[in-house]
Parts: structure tokens; C-alpha cells; sequence
């Protein structure tokens, strides 16, 4: 009996930002005092950057001056396809820069999903943006 197979491709950069603009929850993943971690947050992006709010601790840690890799992702178990998206670049804290571009980034609405102030805001700058779909390919009857 012929299963199926899976088919990898490549999301160009515009279907990946597709992807960012489309979605506000992914994972921040930092190296803290030389270990990886991976954590939850809500975002927003301008242009290919990556804009989320945090309180002081790990990931503002981690992450501002810091090289960061950014991943959001969906799947479908039941036709074990899904897709992912990879932002990498330099996380840089913005909460008291004075520029007109930080304090416009601070105006995007993040909704954080945890209660209270979260006052540090962060964006990642991007030096790469990758993304990657898998899909099932049915088989073809003999």
C-alpha cells in the first residue's frame, strides 16, 4: 500500500513576512549565560522587524545587544503538514531610545497575554528571515 510523502519547500521572504504579518504569537529564543532558551511572546512587526514588550529578566537579558533567533509556526497534525518561519538577527533594547523610529515602534499594539505593565520593549533587527512549508503529498493510485 503507497503512503504518503512529504514535500519541503522554501517560503520566499514575502511569504514569510506574509506569515509575520498574519500572526502575533511566536518564540524568542536567547542565550543566557551560555545557555539556549526559547520563550513565549506576543509581537508586532514593522517593515521585517520584530517589535514585543517584556519586564525586566531573561528574555530582556537575552536578548537586548544580544544575537537572537525568532520562530513562529503552524501546523496540522492531522495531515502532518505545517510551516515555520526563523527571524535572526541583533535584539536591541528600545525602551528609553529617543530616535523617532523607536518611539514610533512603541506605539504598535502587542497585546501581551500576561497581566501587568511589561514596560521594556525590544526589536529584533533582521539579518536573515527563513521560512520553510511541509506538506503531504498524496500518493497516486497505481
Amino acid at each position: 500500500m503507497p503512503h504518503a510523502a512529504g514535500i519541503y519547500e522554501e517560503l520566499s521572504a514575502d511569504e514569510c513576512l506574509e506569515l509575520l504579518r498574519a500572526h502575533n504569537f511566536g518564540r524568542i529564543a536567547v542565550a543566557v549565560d551560555g545557555q539556549p532558551i526559547a520563550l513565549p511572546v506576543n509581537y508586532s512587526l514593522d517593515g521585517d522587524s520584530v517589535v514585543f514588550r517584556t519586564d525586566p529578566g531573561t528574555k530582556l537579558r537575552g536578548a537586548a545587544m544580544g544575537r537572537v533567533a525568532f520562530e513562529i509556526d503552524g501546523t496540522d497534525e492531522s495531515s502532518r503538514s505545517g510551516w515555520s518561519v526563523i527571524v535572526q538577527g541583533v535584539g536591541t533594547d528600545i525602551t528609553d531610545a529617543l530616535d523617532f523610529r523607536s518611539a514610533q515602534l512603541r506605539l504598535l499594539e502587542t497585546n501581551p497575554w500576561v497581566p501587568g505593565e511589561i514596560a521594556s520593549w525590544i526589536e529584533i533587527l533582521p539579518q536573515s528571515i527563513t521560512g520553510r512549508r511541509l506538506r503531504r503529498e498524496d500518493p497516486q493510485p497505481s
